[in-house]
């Protein structure tokens, strides 16, 4: 065999090492959390020596990096998007986002500390600013607007896989003692209920992004 063709079963043989790492290490996160994940904890669960991982990633937030990209894979659209409009476009990767990330123990955490350019990160923030084009702003408004879809997906799924359950039982028992005369007048438990919320947070989206365009537009 040349050496050439040596070089590429060798880079076959360690990506596939490298995903085989990354697999494990988010099985690690689903059974015990974030913090159960160590850079020796995942090589004793590969059956390999420490240096072995590390040859793979320079360190844990190179790791964690691959994880986000792993978890994003998901998020991203299988094909062409067959919808209505841009609004249907965002609504359908914003709730693609969030599936991926609650489909992952602490994925929000995951993809939301990493900040590295790669492939499924880029791909997902530039078919959100895609749909802001298509939605009429300008460029840097555009990724302004997909930025803060982003965010918002990430910050209202950390907030729910925060929740450890009983948070309604102790929010009315905070409420009842009084002070917060707004929130005693409304149903509290209604704060918790992440999905009816999303949906609705994510329409004060579209609409601040649709008059943000009309805004913009002449005449």
């Amino acid at each position: 065999m040349s050496n050439e063709g040596t070089g590429r079963t060798r880079g076959t043989l360690a990506a596939a090492r490298a995903d085989q790492a990354v697999r494990e290490a988010l099985t690690l996160v689903d059974e015990g959390g974030l913090e159960a994940l160590t850079m020796r904890r995942l090589a004793d669960r590969l059956g390999v020596h420490l240096p072995t991982i590390y040859r793979s990633f320079a360190n844990k937030g190179a790791l964690v990096g691959e994880m986000a990209e792993a978890i994003l894979a998901r998020a991203l659209p299988a094909g062409p998007f067959d919808g209505a409009d841009w609004t249907d476009h965002v609504r359908h990767l914003a709730g693609s986002l969030r599936a991926a990330l609650l489909a992952q123990r602490d994925g929000a955490r995951i993809v939301g500390g990493n900040y590295t350019a790669k492939r499924n990160n880029l791909t997902y923030v530039d078919t959100l600013v895609g749909c802001m084009r298509e939605a009429g702003l300008a460029r840097d408004h555009s990724l302004w607007a997909a930025s803060s879809v982003f965010c918002y997906v990430l910050g209202e799924t950390l907030e729910q896989q925060g929740a450890a359950g009983g948070e309604t039982e102790t929010l009315e028992g905070v409420l009842r003692a009084g002070g917060y005369p707004h929130l005693t007048a409304g149903p509290a438990h209604r704060l918790l209920d992440f999905d009816a919320r999303f949906a609705f947070g994510l329409e004060l989206l579209l609409t601040g992004i649709g008059a943000a365009e009309r805004t913009a537009s002449p005449g």
